[in-house]
């Protein structure tokens, strides 16, 4: 016992007397290490306020003027935390700000209200008296929080541009990313293709309503005839907002929107919703089944077999001589800059399905180019190729007759 003892206090004198150079430096410049870091924990505190402000009703519940205090007794929330909460929403612009004082019973401040036009916001006087006026005699530090024009936009139910939808779908990706240990012992998640789509759809038409289908039309409005377009057919088109859009440019066009079950029973609710009379869907698998025929134009966007090759000839028989086939996609260069993205792609996995390694890719896929090159092995020649403002590409190739 007596010799351990020595032992021990000589390695406490000997590490004691050990120099430290307290000026030595990392030989790696830890600016970059710590930027890293800092950027991802305020990505990830940004990510959890909107997800806690849009479960717990927040934007909702600011559509009228209220102080930090009468939100949070409103929603049951902590009114310590609440005006720090609330300053955080309004730092991203998801909040305005308003220095109002003592409100005062009936007094008139300002609200969001929705105009006469679709996606139309204005700002109108409201009196509060006709809101059992929450804030009566209550002083909230001379601030008033209400829903931001962005907000207002983009997070209320009621607007034609919500992208609540979205933001579930993106919250369900952030809950996948905090299990990512687990996956990386377990293997991907794996997913009900049906279901999956069947959800993924209302996300799909948020975003699409935003600019991307307009702007879409557009293009393919300005390079098509669409008076020579009298059957169309959007292939995997999901929500159908695309084939209803299009049915718009020809009264006598009539449109179909083919994909799975699941998911056309979501496009019929599209559908019903923009009263599209020449719109009708064809439930099946265009991997396995026919896809109709005698069209005019045969319209692709963003469609998971978008770049199988296997899928061409089927495409090209359904065409009419002469007939368009457009397709769009994310050329594979501008997807490869991101590993990021392509370790998530593969986190997740369909049963009956085999996804490609890289982003967006399914088995049996190749590189958009070599896709758009074997059209003309199936009597499809390209005539023009666009670069879209979101980094995809589509593509207009007619039939030869």
């Amino acid at each position: 016992m007596e010799n351990e003892a020595n032992g021990m206090e000589n390695k406490s004198w000997n590490q004691a007397e050990m120099p430290i150079d307290l000026m030595r430096k990392p030989e790696v410049d830890s600016d970059r290490f710590f930027k890293l870091v800092d950027s991802s924990v305020q990505g990830l505190r940004e990510c959890r306020l909107i997800s806690a402000a849009f479960e717990l009703g927040v934007f909702e519940t600011l559509k009228i003027p209220l102080s930090s205090g009468a939100l949070a007794e409103r929603l049951g929330c902590d009114p310590v935390l609440m005006p720090h909460f609330c300053e955080a929403l309004h730092s991203l612009g998801l909040l305005d700000r308003f220095e109002e004082g003592v409100r005062e019973e009936g007094e008139k401040v300002q609200t969001v209200k929705k105009g006469a036009a679709e996606g139309e916001y204005k700002e109108e006087p409201e009196d509060i008296s006709q809101n059992q006026n929450p804030d009566k005699g209550t002083k909230n530090d001379g601030a008033v929080y209400l829903v931001s024009e962005l907000s207002a936009t983009y997070l209320l139910e009621s607007s034609p541009f919500s992208q609540q939808h979205y933001l579930a779908e993106r919250f369900r990706n952030v809950e996948r990313w905090a299990r990512l240990p687990q996956i990386m012992k377990q293997g991907p998640d794996i997913v009900e293709k049906g279901p999956f789509f069947g959800e993924v759809v209302h996300c799909m038409a948020e975003n699409a309503r935003c600019g991307l289908l307009q702007e879409t039309v557009r293009v393919v409005r300005e390079n098509v005839d669409f008076t020579n377009v009298k059957k169309l057919l959007d292939l995997g088109g999901g929500h159908g907002l695309y084939a209803i859009a299009f049915s718009k440019l020809n009264e006598d066009l009539q449109a179909f929107v083919f994909d799975l079950p699941p998911v056309t029973k979501e496009t019929r609710y599209f559908i019903k919703k923009y009263g599209a009379s020449r719109v009708d869907v064809i439930p099946g698998d265009f991997f396995k089944d026919e896809i109709g025929s005698e069209y005019d134009l045969i319209f692709s966007s963003f469609n998971p077999g978008g770049k199988v090759p296997s899928l061409i000839p089927k495409i090209a028989a359904a065409l009419n001589p002469g007939g368009v086939f457009v397709t769009r996609q994310v050329p594979d260069e501008k997807m490869k800059s991101s590993p990021l993205m392509s370790l998530d792609w593969n986190l997740w996995t369909f049963e009956d399905v085999k996804k490609g390694s890289s982003g967006y890719s399914f088995e049996n896929s190749v590189p958009f180019n070599e896709y758009i090159e074997t059209l003309g092995n199936y009597g499809l020649e390209v005539f023009r190729a666009l670069d879209m403002k979101d980094g995809s590409r589509i593509v207009f190739a007619w039939k030869v007759a």
